[in-house]
């Protein structure tokens, strides 16, 4: 029995376009890279072909197309752990990336991405995960100028942080705020919350007053808490919105000499007391000890200032901290040698 062929609008064609190259360029080497070069094809052969005629996809196209999708959103929420342990993968991330995810973005915005998935019956579903972030400020005015933030007032603010935390988290990932997320009372802040996508757990900071309002909803919270410790792929994460110098699980290391705790904080954005923050990590790196079996090695001193700023508003996983917090660090201590 023959089937309707699978029809694309111009919009759904030039998403599925965008979809690809960003698989191309950032997948090598892969099988999705094949299929997407594949799919590249036979689009390139819809824009040439007679005018009038109706893109169409086949069962099996369908299918590669589902794939790249899938692989894309993956890219587009900043999940290469996930994209490392689904597809064996190191996706390539250059400046040509980054654009194609922000070209991809701004299509995003005019297709129901959703409604055409559905239509797809795209069963790759994207995988949840653990993502942090700290000092959001929400409807804080004084603290653009204060953090250098380039936003007009704090509803421009709002939009593009809303904006930048549903393109990368998805309803089922669960979100860590450090704390100060929101300076407005209970009313306001709820609406903000329900807008955001993601279970979302609070870390109780200074400036969180919204959780004395009677008017604020806490079942918008999976719980607030003054500090947690938690379990992230075999990793104690120690999270509080003040910096612990000394904290739970800083000496531990795995067989493999990897350090096994990291202490997640926010509260000193990016000011003098970071930069104190630095030092003392710097120092503590290296400090060596002994150990009990008469060893000596270094500290292991993993703290990470998840400020919203340095993540472009973006709450990311623990591995993408890592990497981001390495390279900052380093370019921060090169700065104060000069």
């Amino acid at each position: 029995m023959q089937t309707d062929p699978f029809t694309l609008s111009e919009q759904e064609w030039e998403y599925s376009v965008a979809v690809c190259l960003l698989t191309i360029l950032s997948a090598e080497n892969s099988n999705l890279q094949e299929k997407a070069n594949k799919l590249m094809s036979l689009f390139e052969k819809m824009r040439n072909g007679p005018e009038g005629l109706q893109p169409s996809l086949t069962g099996e196209e369908k299918n590669s197309l589902s794939a790249c999708i899938t692989y894309s959103e993956l890219i587009r929420r900043k999940k290469c752990d996930v994209i490392e342990q689904r597809y064996n993968i190191k996706p390539r991330l250059s400046e040509e990336v980054t654009l194609k995810v922000n070209e991809l973005n701004g299509i995003v915005e005019h297709l129901n991405v959703g409604a055409f998935q559905k239509r797809l019956r795209l069963r790759n579903k994207i995988q949840s995960g653990k993502l942090y972030i700290s000092d959001l400020h929400f409807f804080h005015n004084n603290i653009i100028q204060m953090d250098g933030r380039k936003f007009l007032d704090y509803l421009e603010m709002n939009e593009y942080m809303i904006r930048q935390w549903n393109r990368n988290v998805t309803r089922k990932d669960e979100v860590f705020i450090l704390g100060d997320f929101s300076i407005a009372r209970g009313r306001a802040t709820n609406e903000v919350l329900s807008k955001l996508n993601g279970k979302k757990y609070l870390i109780r900071g200074n400036h969180d007053k919204f959780l004395e309002d009677k008017e604020f909803d806490r079942s918008l919270l999976e719980w607030v808490l003054p500090y947690a410790e938690i379990q992230d792929n075999r990793r104690k994460v120690i999270l509080s919105h003040y910096p612990v110098f000394c904290y739970n699980g800083q000496y531990r290391r795995t067989k493999n000499d990897d350090p096994i705790a990291y202490m997640l904080y926010g509260h000193v954005h990016n000011t003098q007391d970071e930069r104190l923050v630095n030092e003392f990590i710097n120092i503590t790196k290296e400090t060596k000890v002994t150990s009990r079996w008469h060893e000596e090695r270094s500290i292991p001193c993993n703290m990470i200032n998840c400020f919203s700023v340095f993540s472009n508003y973006i709450p990311l996983s623990l591995d993408d901290w890592i990497q981001l917090d390495s390279k900052r660090r380093i370019e921060m201590t090169a700065g104060t040698k000069k």
